[in-house]
Formats: structure tokens, C-alpha cells, sequence
């Protein structure tokens, strides 16, 4: 550790115990992924409905999914907010100095955000079937995927300090990205896949709302399909991202620490029962119950694999950071003002959410 550029940690104690802060932070991370891969791959989904110009079934689609997807991206937004912010303060040190070696492509998320905000609200007020709505919704969706690819090259680099010094020789004005890091690629990857599995998901829970219309039934399938082959393709990267792990934190993973191994085994046999049970609803075979099934069961995947990424980001620090020796000073009111105001957003957002949802769309009676 010494002979790394490692700042010392925030000398400020910390408000809360570290227990709280993990379980915070795993919390609101896991609810800023799903509103995220939502965005993610709604914005993929949509963008290809768009060019089916021959079915009107998938106009629909992507006019429904261009609809919500500024709703979607504030929701993102919104509880993105709380997860960076813990993150922060426990792991500062690493954060804030990767953040400045990719210091330009960082601060240029801003700038993205602002404009794939704009592209999104274009083509939810627009025709659909305009073909310049077409160029904006796949650009809009094109920054989005940038931006998931920058966040991706800070929080991988944030874990490999080895490398800061080289990089920052390179490339000292903040232009540095991490494509020295093995792991880049196919954990951008897994993370797009299971966007665009999440997305299958939402279209299928659609489906199963408009049941009884042909347009329904065919969310249902499409919604299936999609998340099937999203989620076997995702088998796929997440082994390449497993052996592309250093060999003690692949260890870890492979029965160097039993609970993380056990949630590493759980959630991949979660993802082939949400599968299985996705494609009996496609195949219309007690659509409403398998669909409810594929959809906890995936859910409650994500949360497991938020947990062992948690064990991953530990596994990379620990021979120079502790965060166990972190220093603690409870600060009770704040602490609970804080979950108040956090408890209180939330209901904020389910009733703005009832709302979106209440607030359907009337269904497609055309054939496809």
C-alpha cells in the first residue's frame, strides 16, 4: 500500500455504523439498477421497435416505451443520487481519485444526460413514425449506452490503484479511460445484457396487463423472448467476466468465502427458473402466474448479484483498504432524519409511479 497513490481515507467520521451505510448503500443501489436498466434497455427497445416499420404492434411498443422513458430517466436520476453519495463515503479515497484520471469523460456525463433528457422528451411529444423522431430516440438511446459504458470505466478503475500512476503519467489532463482492465468489457456487457432482460420483463408484465387484446398477447411473447435471450446470452459474459477476475477475488467467488459463493450459486440458478418460467408464459401456459414468478425470481437476482458485487469491490481493496477501521461517531438525529426524508421520497415516488401506471394507454386492436 505504501508504494501506491492511495489518499488517506476522509479523516471526518463516519455519521453512522458501517453496517447501516452497507446496507444502505446495497439498498438504494439495487433500486437506481432496476430504474436503470430500464432506461437502458427500454431506450435499445424502443429504438428497434421503431425501425419495424411493417408491424404496427411494435410501433405501438416503442411509442408506449418512448412515452415513459422520461419518466424512467428521472427515476433513474433520483435514486441514483443516494447510492453515489454513500459510495462516496466509504470508499472516497478510491472514487474520487479515478473520477479524476477520467476526470473529462466524467464531468462530460453531465452534459449526455442533459442531452439524451432532451431526445427522450422529443420523441414522447412527437410522432413516432416520423423518421427524425427515429434518428433522435436512437441517438438518445446511443448517450445513454456511453454513459453506462464511463460509469462502468470509473467504478472499475476506482478498484485497481496499481494502475492510477501510469495513467495519470499518460494522460494528465483527465482523459484516461480504463481499457487497460480486463474485466471492462465483459462486465459492461453483462450489465447491458441485463438491461435489456429487466426491459423483456417489463414488456411481458405489460402484456399480462393488456391480456385480453392481441397487442397484449404479443408484448407477452415479445416480452419472453426478449428476456430469455437476454438472460442465456448473459450466462455467457458473466463466465467471461468470472475468469477474467484476478484469481484471489475469483476465488472468493468459488468457494474462498461460503456466503459469497452460496449467492453466486443462488442467483444463477434464480436466473435459469426465471428463464424457464419466462418462456412458459410466452408460450402462453399459465401466462399470469409464470410471469409473476420469472419476475420475483429476477428480481430478487438482481439483489443477490448487487450483494456479491459488494463481496467483489472487498475482495479488490482489502490488501489497501479496510473499510472495518473506518472511524465511527453516531450521529442519531441525523441518522434518522435522514431515513425519514429517504422513507418519505420513496412513497413520493410509488404514488408518482400508480400514477404512470394508472394512466394507460389504450390498446392496439390492429393484426401484426
Amino acid at each position: 500500500m505504501q508504494n501506491l497513490p492511495i489518499p488517506s481515507a476522509d479523516p471526518m467520521p463516519l455519521p453512522g455504523p458501517i453496517w447501516l451505510l452497507k446496507t444502505l448503500l446495497l439498498l438504494t443501489l439495487y433500486l437506481h439498477l432496476i430504474a436503470m436498466n430500464l432506461l437502458l434497455g427500454g431506450s435499445l427497445a424502443a429504438a428497434f421497435y421503431r425501425i419495424r416499420r411493417n408491424s404496427e404492434f411494435a410501433r405501438q411498443a416503442a411509442r408506449d416505451l418512448g412515452a415513459k422513458l422520461p419518466v424512467i430517466m428521472a427515476y433513474t436520476i433520483t435514486l441514483g443520487v443516494a447510492p453515489l453519495l454513500v459510495v462516496q463515503v466509504l470508499y472516497g479515497n478510491f472514487l474520487y481519485t479515478s473520477s479524476i484520471l477520467i476526470g473529462l469523460p466524467w464531468i462530460g456525463v453531465i452534459a449526455l444526460l442533459i442531452v439524451s433528457y432532451y431526445g427522450f422528451y422529443y420523441v414522447a411529444m412527437h410522432d413516432a413514425d416520423r423518421s427524425g423522431t427515429h434518428l433522435v430516440g436512437a441517438i438518445a438511446a446511443l448517450i445513454v449506452v456511453c454513459i453506462g459504458f464511463i460509469y462502468s470505466n470509473n467504478m472499475t478503475l476506482m478498484l485497481a490503484p496499481e494502475r492510477w500512476a501510469e495513467l495519470y503519467r499518460r494522460h494528465a489532463s483527465g482523459w484516461s479511460l480504463n481499457f487497460g482492465e480486463p474485466t471492462l468489457i465483459p462486465r459492461y456487457l453483462h450489465m447491458l445484457a441485463g438491461a435489456i432482460a429487466v426491459t423483456g420483463l417489463f414488456l411481458m408484465i405489460s402484456g399480462i396487463i393488456r391480456r385480453t387484446s392481441e397487442f397484449g398477447r404479443w408484448l407477452i411473447e415479445q416480452g419472453a423472448a426478449l428476456f430469455a435471450g437476454a438472460t442465456i446470452v448473459n450466462y455467457l459474459f458473466g463466465l467471461w467476466l468470472l475468469v477474467s477476475l484476478p484469481p484471489n477475488v475469483r476465488a472468493i467467488l468459488l468457494g474462498g468465502n461460503v456466503l459469497a459463493t452460496a449467492l453466486l450459486g443462488v442467483g444463477v440458478v434464480l436466473a435459469l427458473a426465471a428463464t424457464v418460467h419466462s418462456i412458459l408464459a410466452g408460450a402462453g401456459r399459465r401466462p399470469i402466474l409464470n410471469a409473476c414468478i420469472a419476475t420475483a425470481t429476477a428480481l430478487v437476482t438482481v439483489a443477490l448479484m448487487v450483494v456479491v458485487r459488494d463481496y467483489v469491490r472487498n475482495a479488490y481493496l482489502a490488501p489497501n483498504y479496510q473499510i472495518g477501521q473506518l472511524h465511527v461517531t453516531p450521529q442519531t438525529g441525523i441518522i434518522v432524519l435522514f431515513f425519514t426524508l429517504f422513507i418519505a421520497g420513496l412513497a413520493t415516488v410509488y404514488y408518482m409511479l400508480s400514477k404512470v401506471v394508472a394512466a394507460r394507454p389504450p390498446t392496439v386492436a390492429a393484426d401484426q
